[in-house]
């Protein structure tokens, strides 16, 4: 009799979940999410988005102040795209989030991210009341950059701003080699000489940075290439970088890590292990602009 009662349990409980296990297999994303009521499975939460959005931009390493910032990052662009009408971010999968955490970090990392969104809840940058765009960077080159010296547009909480700890990052400094064949190739000038020696090849062109030693563009004649489009030519960490022949090469020496403008994470993270607030922190790079509430909530 015992045994016929637990085979009638088992086969009731496979009828329960074989509907979730299922689901699993086709859709690739789990049903059991971490802190997720039973009534919110089958629709992800705004909240459970912005989790998902978080895991890709920042380490669950880092301080939880420096995670909050970030989490109010992601909160004002998402909000910002959805007021233009524009598409989110992409938000991790519980699957991808552990394939990028990996089994063994999954719900602690994942409990931290949860922490960062749920801690600052609703929470959004403005400046003058309106939603700004948030930019951030991985490592500075040891200074933000200003948008109004790179485009000559004001965008006033957007300038530049120290970031000295930025130097002890291993992203901070990188060095490479080129060919002159290399750069020329890069810079797609014409009248270009395939025979002329690196340094006299450096001689050719002119070369703008912005307040932060940032390139701008660099110009031959009447010729201009810009800064990001010569940093993604040669696949270079960032737009700060100079160059020097070395004997038949062109040495690019590089600093930081991203397009340098916003919020540095490195920076950020070094304000957060000397007790500064996540609030804190945003207004230092982000001048002038302040915490509101959202007003749709998550």
């Amino acid at each position: 009799m015992k045994e016929r009662i637990k085979t009638i349990i088992a086969v009731i409980m496979i009828l329960i979940l074989l509907p979730y296990v299922i689901t699993y297999a086709i859709q690739g994303e789990a049903i059991f999410e971490f802190g997720v009521p039973a009534a919110d499975k089958m629709d992800i939460a705004p909240t459970e988005v912005l989790i998902g959005i978080l895991a890709n931009e920042i380490s669950m390493d880092y301080p939880m102040e420096a995670i909050k910032a970030q989490a109010v990052i992601v909160r004002t662009e998402y909000a910002r795209r959805e007021k233009l009408g524009m598409k989110p971010e992409e938000s991790c999968t519980m699957c991808q989030l552990e394939e990028l955490w990996g089994s063994n970090h999954l719900q602690v990392y994942y409990e931290r991210a949860k922490k960062a969104v749920e801690t600052t809840a609703g929470e959004v940058l403005v400046y003058e009341g309106e939603l700004i765009q948030p930019a951030y960077h991985r490592v500075s080159a040891g200074m933000t950059r200003s948008v109004a010296s790179l485009s000559g547009e004001a965008t006033p909480y957007l300038q530049s701003v120290s970031c000295g700890s930025d130097m002890l990052s291993p992203d901070f400094l990188s060095v490479r080699y080129f060919s002159t064949k290399e750069i020329e190739k890069a810079l797609q000038f014409n009248d270009s000489d395939e025979n002329m020696c690196a340094e006299d090849l450096l001689k050719t062109f002119s070369v703008t940075t912005d307040d932060a030693g940032y390139l701008i563009f660099i110009q031959k004649d009447d010729e201009i290439i810009s800064g990001d489009e010569l940093r993604a030519a040669l696949e270079l960490p960032s737009t700060f970088f100079y160059m020097k022949a070395i004997d038949d090469k062109i040495r690019v020496v590089n600093k930081g890590l991203g397009h340098g403008i916003g919020l540095s994470q490195y920076h950020a993270m070094q304000l957060a292990n000397e007790n500064k607030s996540y609030d804190e922190i945003l207004k230092y790079f982000y001048v002038g602009c302040s915490l509101q509430l959202n007003s749709k909530n998550e």
